[in-house]
């Protein structure tokens, strides 16, 4: 298979991506860095024809833009796994919930109880030779995200880096449905120390 060809075949804007979301979806967003940025500015220029769109997602390092525009709350609700100072001060908003979970269960919640999910949406590394996108260090429950989806949206970030373990790390171009070409944000320099210090204390 030409895996570069297959690339530019699923290739599209951040702005088209964002069109498989409806009114009362539940969308998922990628997990610490691998929150996704121009997907997420692209959703929040919809946010006038959109309403109850429910977002899951977690450890946050900023507000998304989704939860920025006028009267957010009657827009889009964040559902948070794992919070962040930044989503504590999102409920005092009223946009942001807690849902309680033993974190070490999401893979095994995401397969065996969640409704399959409109969009899953989150920024990965560069793809490999092979047709991999890395999570980062992001993986987490993602994978089992990817399986709920009936959409799969990449956010390609140059800046991510390629995490290895042979164990649910990453997903193959043949299981994605489009691929966006972000900004290549930086990682946020306290991300990964967070989240070692998250995953530790479970």
């Amino acid at each position: 298979m030409d895996y570069k060809k297959l690339y530019q075949e699923k290739k599209i804007t951040p702005e088209r991506a964002v069109q498989v979301v409806q009114s009362g979806d539940w969308v998922d967003y990628g997990w610490c860095t691998g929150t996704p940025r121009a997907l997420d500015k692209a959703l929040a220029a919809r946010w006038r024809e959109l309403t109850d769109v429910k977002i899951r997602g977690g450890i946050l390092f900023e507000k998304p833009a989704v939860f920025q525009v006028p009267d957010a709350a009657e827009h889009f609700t964040w559902n948070s796994w794992h919070m962040s100072g930044v989503e504590r001060k999102m409920i005092d908003d009223g946009i942001a919930f807690y849902n309680p979970m033993r974190y070490s269960e999401l893979p095994r919640f995401y397969r065996q109880s969640v409704e399959p999910v409109k969009a899953a949406m989150f920024q990965v590394s560069l793809m490999d030779e092979f047709g991999y996108f890395s999570f980062g260090p992001n993986a987490s429950h993602m994978r089992a995200v990817c399986e709920r989806a009936d959409v799969v949206i990449v956010e390609v970030n140059a800046n991510m880096p390629r995490c290895l373990g042979g164990f649910e790390e990453g997903i193959h171009i043949s299981q994605v449905n489009y691929i966006v070409e972000g900004g290549n944000p930086p990682s946020h320099p306290h991300s990964l120390g967070l989240f070692c210090c998250t995953v530790e204390k479970q």
